[in-house]
C-alpha cells in the first residue's frame, strides 16, 4: 500500500476513535487483547506500554494470566462484575522480549507469545524477505534462548505456523506443514507441550475450514484476531482476540474492550 494513503488512513482512523471513545467505559467479561510489538518506532520507551497498563487499571480494568483467561471461555465461567484482560504477542519479535517482558514482570503477568520458528531459525536472506514481505517491519526475533527464558518463567509460548502464512488454502500437505510442523519444531526446543496455537494474519478468512479442523485436531486451543464481539468462531472452535499495540492511546483500547457474547 502506498505509504501517503497508508498514512492517511490512518490518521482519518484515529480521529474517528477519538470521536468514537469519547466517554466509553470497558465492559465486563473476558478480553484477550493481542500485540505485535511495543511500537512501530524503534526508539520507543517501555514506558508506553506501562502508562497503558496503569490506564486501564484505573478505569477499573483488572489484568489477568493469559492461560487463566483462555480457561474461564473455553468452561464459558465468565464473571458477570469485572473487567479482565490478558495479553498475547504474535511473531516474536526480539523487543517482546527486551521491552515487553520487564513491564509484564513488574505487574506479575504471563503472557502468550506466539512465534514462527523459520523466522529464528532463518538465513539473513530469509528474514530480509521474512521482515519485508510478510510482516512488514524490520524487527529482528527473539533468539531460542530468550522463548526459554519466557517458558521457563511461566510465560506462555504458541506456534503461530512455521513461516507465517495465510492458511486459507485446501491444500493438505501444506496446511499440515505449516500448522503440525510449527509445534514439533517449538515442542523441539522446549521440551514441553505446545497447546495454543494463532492462525497469521488473525482474520477469519484467512484460515480454510480444512485449516481449522487440523489446527483444532493438532492444539487444545485455536485463536484468530478477529470477530472480538464474540468469544467464539467457527461454531464455538476458535477463540477470538482483539487487535491492539503497547503505544495506543488509552481510550482506543478501551473503545474495543466491549460486551462479548458466545
Amino acid at each position: 500500500m502506498n505509504s501517503i494513503i497508508f498514512k492517511t488512513r490512518k490518521f482519518l482512523r484515529n480521529r474517528l476513535l477519538d470521536i468514537l471513545s469519547i466517554n466509553t467505559v470497558p465492559k465486563k467479561g473476558v478480553h484477550i487483547l493481542n500485540g505485535h510489538f511495543l511500537s512501530l518506532n524503534p526508539n520507543a520507551n517501555p514506558e508506553i506500554f506501562q502508562h497503558l497498563l496503569e490506564g486501564l487499571q484505573k478505569k477499573g480494568v483488572e489484568f489477568i494470566n493469559f492461560e487463566d483467561a483462555a480457561n474461564l471461555i473455553v468452561n464459558k465461567n465468565i464473571p458477570r462484575n469485572k473487567c479482565l484482560v490478558a495479553f498475547t504477542w504474535d511473531d516474536g519479535f526480539e523487543e517482546c522480549f527486551t521491552k515487553i517482558k520487564p513491564v509484564l514482570d513488574s505487574w506479575d503477568l504471563k503472557a502468550a507469545f506466539f512465534i514462527n520458528p523459520n523466522f529464528i531459525d532463518g538465513d539473513l536472506e530469509y528474514r530480509k524477505h521474512f521482515k519485508k514481505n510478510i510482516v512488514l517491519t524490520d524487527k529482528n526475533p527473539m533468539t531460542w534462548e530468550m522463548i526459554k527464558t519466557l517458558a521457563n518463567q511461566g510465560h506462555v509460548i504458541g506456534a503461530h505456523t512455521l513461516d507465517h502464512l495465510s492458511l486459507d488454502s485446501e491444500n493438505t500437505n501444506f496446511l499440515r506443514k505449516q500448522i503440525e510442523g510449527s509445534k514439533f519444531r517449538i515442542e523441539e526446543q522446549l521440551g514441553a507441550e505446545v497447546k495454543h496455537f494463532a492462525f497469521p494474519f488473525g482474520q477469519l478468512k484467512y484460515i480454510s475450514a480444512i485449516g481449522v479442523d487440523i489446527a483444532c485436531k493438532t492444539f487444545p486451543f485455536v485463536y484468530s484476531q478477529d470477530n472480538y464481539r464474540h468469544y467464539f468462531s467457527f461454531d464455538g472452535r476458535v477463540i477470538n482476540r482483539r487487535h491492539f499495540e503497547c503505544d495506543w492511546p488509552l481510550n482506543h483500547v478501551i473503545y474495543f474492550l466491549k460486551s462479548k457474547s458466545f
